[in-house]
């Protein structure tokens, strides 16, 4: 028997349309996704995110940079 499993999902802005300058974005979110999904007590959050297909969408909300969102499930218009 498996347990249903809650979606949690995390977003961060880049500043730049370009994706050369998206790593820190996409390493926040990340980061931001890792605090959900690790218990409170512990020493290293990514672990968390180990074996557990993520799935990343970048939305161009702003003619000067781009959102990332990093989710558990598929984000809402994404193509599956």
């Amino acid at each position: 028997m498996s347990e249903a499993q809650e979606n949690y999902s995390a977003e961060a802005g880049a500043s730049s349309t370009d994706p050369h300058d998206w790593g820190r974005a996409m390493a926040l979110a990340v980061t931001r996704l890792a605090e959900q999904l690790a218990p409170a007590d512990s020493e290293d959050i990514h672990a968390s995110l180990v074996g557990r297909d993520l799935h990343l969408k970048i939305r161009d909300d702003d003619a000067a940079g781009v959102t990332i969102t990093v989710s558990t499930a598929p984000v809402s218009g994404s193509p599956n």
